[in-house]
């Protein structure tokens, strides 16, 4: 028996392996021969139809961010494209988030934003954002930070551990940023979401992930950023070294909760009592 059910888990493991690389090769190809706007530079920046405002904004945000965290992190080289897709390009490859659902895909390495300024806002039931105008960056025109947070930690430096922590470090990593560079004052304020929700915990975090809903999702990204923003004027970019040094050859390994723990108590302890 245990070598039928070896047998099958393999099987079973094979099939969607297959089916990542399958997925993997449509969205690829799908991408390569979409006629979607270029922008040069860092990151590379391919965009749908007539979005080149919001594509310029957005790329001259994520390249500062970029010289910003490699000047920090010496040896570490951002190369990740950047695609800001309307709904029609978002559909076509079947990427598997909802429109408007922000995201990097390790297996892809890419990062994928809507088009529309208010198309997350939309997503999670928020009103649009009243800024109209895509050359000026408000809210959540901050997110594609987040997403290259994740870039960060996943592939330039292999950690990638419980769900709610990877969230809490992209979250952070935008966090540095914005604070060193003195945007987005009213970011910590916007990201609020004190409406009620079915699931608050980060087990149900961990089990469901993105099937708490869309605006449940957003109201444990709230509580990420509570605990981001928290953190941040004692540990700035020290915190982001501490984790690395834990997950690197030779570092303690730490779970993400006794990481966290061990470095700040307190604020931990606190953060903790609401999730």
């Amino acid at each position: 028996m245990m070598i039928i059910l070896t047998t099958i888990s393999a099987s079973l493991h094979a099939q969607q392996t297959d089916s990542i690389q399958i997925r993997k090769r449509f969205i690829d190809s799908t991408f390569t021969t979409e006629h979607l706007h270029v922008l040069d530079g860092r990151p590379k920046t391919f965009y749908s139809g007539d979005h080149d405002v919001r594509a310029k904004a957005l790329q001259q945000l994520m390249h500062g961010c970029i010289d910003f965290y490699e000047a920090n992190f010496p040896g570490k080289k951002f190369d990740v494209p950047f695609y800001i897709l309307d709904k029609p390009d978002w559909t076509k490859p079947n990427l598997g988030y909802p429109y408007g659902m922000p995201f990097y895909s390790r297996d892809n390495r890419i990062m994928v934003i809507a088009a529309e300024k208010n198309a997350l806002r939309r997503l999670t039931g928020l009103p649009d954002d009243p800024e109209k105008s895509d050359s000026v960056l408000s809210t959540f025109d901050f997110q594609p930070v987040h997403e290259l947070g994740h870039y960060f930690f996943f592939t330039l430096n292999g950690v990638f551990k419980e769900k709610w922590f990877n969230e809490v470090m992209a979250t952070y990593f935008l966090i540095c940023y914005i604070k060193e560079k003195n945007l987005a004052p009213n970011l910590e304020q916007a990201l609020k979401a004190d409406y009620p929700v079915p699931h608050k915990t980060l087990v149900d975090f961990e089990k469901l992930y993105l099937g708490v809903g869309p605006a449940n999702y957003h109201w444990y990204q709230s509580k990420f950023a509570k605990l981001g923003f928290e953190l941040y004027p004692e540990l700035k970019l020290e915190l982001i070294r501490k984790v690395l040094q834990n997950y690197a050859p030779g570092g303690k390994n730490l779970d993400a909760l006794t990481l966290l723990k061990s470095i700040a108590p307190e604020k931990m302890d606190a953060w903790l009592k609401e999730m």
